[in-house]
C-alpha cells in the first residue's frame, strides 16, 4: 500500500503537522521541502504575513550555508561597564555575523513553497491537540487536522530563574552615528542594581544605520512601557533621539526555564524556544535551533521518528544554572559578574562556552574568573548532584 492510500485508510491528513512557522517552525520544514517527497508536511501559523520583526546572530566562519543571508559581520564585540571597564574581544576565522528576520523567512518560504510535499497555512491558530486512532488530532481555528506526529514551536509563557527582556530600533542617523563599523558592543554600559541587570547592545551597520537595543535580566517579565523607557534614555544618552527609526524589535527570552511537569502526548514534540532551543544562560538559540533541524530531518528523511529538542548536557546544564541562580540571589553584582567573564576568559574559550562548544578548560577558566562564594552557594549538596548525575546517564 503506498503512502497516500495509507494516509486514507488511518484519515490522516499529514505525516508531520508542524505548529508556529517562526525560526524553527520554517528551519524543519525547509530542510523536508522537496527532500522527501512522500512525506505530508503542514506548517501552522497565525500570522497573516511576515515583517522584519527579528533578527539573530551568533558566531561563525565567515563562508557557511547561510553566508547568503548574513547582513553584516564584525570581527570584534566589546563588553563594558557603566563605570569605565571594558573588554574587546577577537577571535582568528570566527565573525559575529547577522541576520535579519526578513531574509531568514524570505529564503525559508522560497524553499518551502514550490515544495509538493510542504504546506504553509498562514492566518491559523492551532489549539488543543488530542491523541486518537490514528495519530494526534490538531484542533485549529480552521478545523480539525490528524498527523501522525506533531511538532510544536508555539510560544508558551513559563516560569524562569530570569528573563531577558529587550526592546530596538534600527535607526538612520542623518550624519554618521560614530560607531566603530568593525566592531558590536556586544554587552555595553552595563549597569545593575537590586532590580537586575541592564546594557546596550548596538550593532552599526552602516555609517547611518544601527541597531540599538536596551536589555535587563529580571526575576519578572518587564512591560514594554518600562523597556521603551530605558530604551528612550539610552537613545538620549548616545546622541540618537532625533534619529529616523526604520522598524522595531523586542521580547522577552526567558533564561533557565522550568521545565514542564505534565504528561505529554505520545506523538508530540516540544522545539523552538518553548522546547529548549535558548541557551538558558545567554538567549543565544538560532544556531542551536538549526542544528535540531537538520538532525530531526535527517531523521525523518531516513523513515525515523521526529524529536524536540535535546535536553542539555548534564555540565552545560549546571553551569547555567549555578550562574543563573547566582545572578537572582546577587543582582546588583551582575554587572561585575559579565565584566570579570569579559576580562578573565579568553575570548574563543567565552565564544565557545556561548556557542555550545565550551572544553573542560573554559569552563575551568569560568569558575576561576568569578568570585567564588556567590557561585558555591548554588550548587547542590553532593547526594542530590550524584542523584542529577545518575537520572541524566539514563
Amino acid at each position: 500500500m503506498g503512502l497516500k492510500a495509507w494516509h486514507m485508510a488511518l484519515n490522516r491528513d499529514a505525516d508531520l503537522v508542524i505548529l508556529g512557522a517562526g525560526c524553527a517552525g520554517l528551519s524543519l520544514a525547509s530542510r523536508l521541502a522537496g527532500q522527501a517527497p512522500e512525506l505530508k508536511v503542514v506548517l501552522v501559523e497565525p500570522r497573516t504575513e511576515y515583517v522584519d520583526d527579528r533578527s539573530w546572530c551568533f558566531w561563525r566562519p565567515t563562508r557557511h550555508d547561510l553566508s547568503d543571508i548574513v547582513s553584516k559581520s564584525w570581527n570584534s564585540w566589546r563588553f563594558s561597564t557603566v563605570d569605565g571597564r571594558q573588554s574587546t574581544h577577537r577571535v582568528p576565522g570566527l565573525a559575529y555575523q547577522y541576520i535579519r528576520g526578513a531574509d531568514f523567512y524570505a529564503r525559508s518560504r522560497a524553499m518551502i513553497e514550490p515544495a509538493p510535499n510542504v504546506t504553509l497555512n498562514l492566518g491559523v491558530s492551532a489549539g488543543e491537540l488530542t491523541q486518537v486512532p490514528a495519530g494526534i488530532r490538531v484542533e485549529t481555528s480552521q478545523g480539525s487536522l490528524v498527523a501522525r506526529h506533531v511538532i510544536d514551536t508555539r510560544p508558551e509563557a513559563t516560569a524562569a530563574l530570569l528573563y531577558q527582556c529587550f526592546t530596538g530600533v534600527e535607526i538612520q542617523t542623518a550624519q554618521p552615528h560614530g560607531l566603530d563599523l568593525n566592531r558590536v558592543d556586544l554587552m555595553t554600559r552595563m549597569e545593575s542594581d537590586e532590580g537586575g541587570l541592564g546594557f546596550v547592545y548596538a550593532l552599526p551597520l552602516t555609517a547611518n544605520t544601527a541597531l540599538i537595543e536596551w536589555t535587563r535580566f529580571s526575576p519578572v517579565p518587564l512591560s514594554k512601557a518600562e523597556l521603551d523607557l530605558g530604551l528612550d534614555h539610552v537613545l538620549a544618552r548616545l546622541g540618537f533621539d532625533g534619529a529616523r527609526v526604520l522598524r522595531t524589535e523586542g521580547g522577552i527570552l526567558p533564561m533557565g526555564r522550568e521545565p514542564r511537569h505534565e504528561d505529554s502526548i505520545p506523538g508530540v514534540f516540544l522545539a523552538g524556544n518553548t522546547g529548549g532551543g535558548l541557551r538558558a544562560a545567554s538567549g543565544f538559540g538560532f544556531l542551536r535551533i538549526g542544528r535540531w533541524a537538520d538532525a530531526c530531518a535527517a531523521a525523518l528523511r531516513a523513515g525515523r521518528d521526529p524529536f524536540g529538542h535535546p535536553p542539555e548536557p548534564w555540565a552545560r546544564r549546571e553551569m547555567d544554572r549555578i550562574f543563573l541562580q547566582a545572578i537572582r540571589e546577587h543582582p546588583e553584582r551582575t554587572a561585575d559578574y559579565f565584566a570579570a567573564l569579559a576580562g578573565g576568559v579568553p575570548a574563543a574559550g567565552l565564544v565557545r562556552f556561548l556557542s555550545d562548544a565550551a572544553r573542560p578548560g573554559d569552563y575551568a577558566r569560568i569558575i576561576a574568573s568569578l568570585p567564588l562564594l556567590p557561585f558555591l552557594a548554588q550548587i547542590p549538596p553532593r547526594p542530590q548532584l550524584f542523584r542529577t548525575a545518575e537520572l541524566v546517564s539514563r
